[in-house]
């Protein structure tokens, strides 16, 4: 017989708590605790001594972890202290079963339920069927020991379909990570990269877009769809990986985004969903201006990573794990490819060199880097703006007649991060063709 859920859970005070990675922080006031049956109240029971010693067994022991690999934590689990671990490991396995409550052995304090179901739910990336609403009463200490999990009703009304979400996310990772080609490990991340921006795009058209789910079988998330995709992606490709919270370019919304450690022992950072602008009119376009960049150059134009000093001011405690800092642009796609410029003549040669491979390969996209301001404001001026006949026009012409292309004397749109002093020094060129 198939189990059924119980929808109504007025009975227990159901707790408002959005805690959707792309969506407000936390606002979660815990209910009253309800009274709860005493020895008293039970009455008194013949209980027999014993001197025998209590087996000292470690509880996390007796806990089913593969919930770990499932959701590709292992970074985050190898840091967490052995109380986090075994309320989180409770957490995750009733999640897995589709429990509708995760009763905790050891438990947390009332006043860390926000951080603590935050920091839960974030983690659950392969069980897609999860609501975003959490009741969680203490007891009569304090102390939360009960924890009663919503689910998404639109989409799991029995067991069975929370199974179903989870083996068709399952059956599409495996399908995406055995068509990856043999290469390097940077190589590999830009397939894995591809894949999702040519296959999902930005929107709340899918049955849940908050997925990965949604982001790798429907073909529409938001930025937590986007984010927790990557993240499986990745982490079934055998890369170390976290994610991160924080803000875009809206300071009032939420955005995630991740983190991949390669074997030079460095971490770097992808934003997927910045990869994937909305308003695009070509399917084969990215931007790779957010592909294994450093902290110090997502932060010029994302308002806020919330790393542990964040945590500590805003929860008073450290968080439960050390969010990775990146700190190295060796590896972004402008520096590997060789459009990262110094120089206005190295941007020169280096729009010469992709139109190049444009009018060969039939592809309409130029991207540049640029190290500095003054290097950002030359190129821009000198070889794009048409105001100085920019350059461009020349080099387009050069291309027609080397190649035999078809682009359009003078016609194209250029694409520019940089606004008021704020954002990568990244121009991307989309080139126009007569047909």
């Amino acid at each position: 017989m198939m189990k059924k859920f119980i929808i109504l859970l007025l009975t227990f005070c159901i707790l408002s708590a959005m805690l959707a990675g792309c969506g407000d922080e936390i606002q979660n006031d815990p209910p009253s605790p309800s009274r709860t049956v005493s020895s008293q109240d039970a009455g008194t029971q013949d209980i027999p001594e014993t001197n025998a010693p209590e087996p000292d067994i470690d509880p996390l022991s007796k806990v089913d972890i593969s919930f770990v690999e499932d959701n590709g934590i292992g970074y985050i689990w190898d840091q967490l202290d052995s109380d986090t671990k075994l309320n989180l490991a409770e957490f995750m396995n009733a999640v897995k079963n589709l429990d509708m409550v995760a009763k905790l052995t050891v438990g947390f304090p009332v006043e860390e339920s926000d951080q603590f179901l935050e920091f839960a739910y974030n983690c659950t990336m392969d069980y897609t069927y999860i609501g975003t609403s959490f009741a969680a009463p203490p007891d009569d200490d304090g102390i939360v020991r009960t924890v009663y999990i919503p689910y998404n009703m639109e989409v799991v009304q029995f067991v069975e379909d929370g199974v179903a979400l989870t083996d068709a996310l399952n059956s599409k990772l495996d399908e995406i990570i055995a068509a990856m080609p043999d290469g390097t490990q940077w190589e590999q991340i830009k397939y894995l990269h591809d894949y999702l921006i040519f296959n999902c795009n930005y929107g709340e058209d899918g049955k849940i877009p908050f997925t990965a789910y949604g982001a790798l079988v429907d073909g529409s998330a938001t930025c937590q769809g986007y984010a927790d995709a990557m993240h499986l992606l990745l982490a079934r490709a055998g890369f170390e990986t976290c994610f991160t919270i924080g803000r875009g370019d809206n300071i009032n919304y939420t955005h995630k985004w991740n983190y991949v450690k390669l074997d030079d022992g460095k971490w770097y950072i992808l934003d997927p969903t910045w990869a994937d602008p909305t308003g695009k009119t070509d399917p084969d376009y990215i931007c790779y201006d957010y592909f294994m960049i450093s902290d110090d150059v997502i932060l010029q134009d994302h308002a806020m990573k919330f790393d542990n000093a964040y945590y500590k001011e805003r929860f008073g405690r450290d968080y439960y794990y050390q969010v990775p800092s990146a700190d190295s642009m060796e590896l972004s796609y402008h520096n590997v490819m060789g459009y990262y410029c110094t120089t206005y003549e190295e941007a020169y040669a280096a729009t010469q060199k992709q139109l190049a491979l444009c009018a060969k390969n039939g592809t309409n996209y130029i991207y540049l880097r640029m190290s500095d301001e003054d290097v950002y404001t030359e190129v821009n001026e000198n070889l794009f703006m048409k105001a100085h006949d920019g350059e461009i026009q020349t080099l387009m012409k050069e291309a027609n007649e080397a190649y035999g292309s078809d682009f359009n004397d003078g016609s194209w749109e250029r694409y520019s991060a940089h606004k008021d002093g704020q954002g990568p020094l990244t121009i991307i060129i989309t080139l126009k063709h007569k047909n």
